[in-house]
């Protein structure tokens, strides 16, 4: 991570390419848009490093405000790649996950879930109270449990498949049992309630 004495052009670029660019191009493949909150950071960077070419600004003090500027996008990025991750894993709350290996992927898959959600949770609070820096390192941490999550869980899973058509399936079992069994009981509650009236 770049640190804040005399930084240089070749230090934003190279925190760019390592942390920024990867981030940036992974949530424009998740959601198939452009993140608009990065791409201002990114726009706010780069106008400090023409400041160093155009207009003479001392290199080390304007490379620190870009670096400043692509920290913000790249927390930015992470807390989108978390709230894109949690609509993704909320999808699959009508699947019986706990039909999946005897309970167990269930549980493991809900532990890690705590985890990520945790992580966040840390990250965030950081943000305010220790600084930037450790923030980062919290949300990169995030991140990767995040991959990881995908790899495991998500990615080309046909248990999670096999999951999803076994709950149509018996919730489409279930209703019809319980529309039977209503019809059912409307008949013979109709019937009893005929023999009651003619007994009377």
């Amino acid at each position: 991570m770049v640190t804040e004495k005399e930084t240089q052009v070749k230090d934003v670029f190279a925190f760019y390419v390592d942390y920024v660019k990867p981030l940036y191009c992974e949530i424009e493949a998740t959601n198939n848009a452009l993140p608009v909150e990065l791409l201002f950071e990114i726009h706010a960077a780069f106008d400090h490093l023409r400041r160093i070419y155009v207009d003479n600004h001392p290199e080390s003090q304007e490379a620190q405000k870009a670096c400043a500027h692509l920290k913000r996008g790249a927390l930015d990025a992470y807390k989108l790649k978390l709230k894109y991750f949690n609509r993704d894993v909320t999808k699959l709350n009508r699947v019986d996950l706990t039909l999946i290996d005897n309970g167990r992927f269930y549980s493991e898959y809900q532990r890690d879930r705590l985890n990520i959600r945790q992580l966040g949770t840390q990250a965030r609070l950081s943000e305010g109270q220790e600084g930037p820096d450790e923030a980062f390192q919290l949300w990169d941490q995030t991140s990767i449990s995040i991959n990881d999550f995908l790899e495991k869980y998500l990615k080309d899973n046909q248990s999670i498949d096999w999951a999803k058509k076994r709950t149509v399936y018996l919730w489409c079992k279930t209703t019809w049992i319980s529309l039977v069994v209503g019809f059912v009981a409307g008949i013979a509650s109709t019937y009893v309630f005929s023999l009651f009236t003619r007994c009377q």
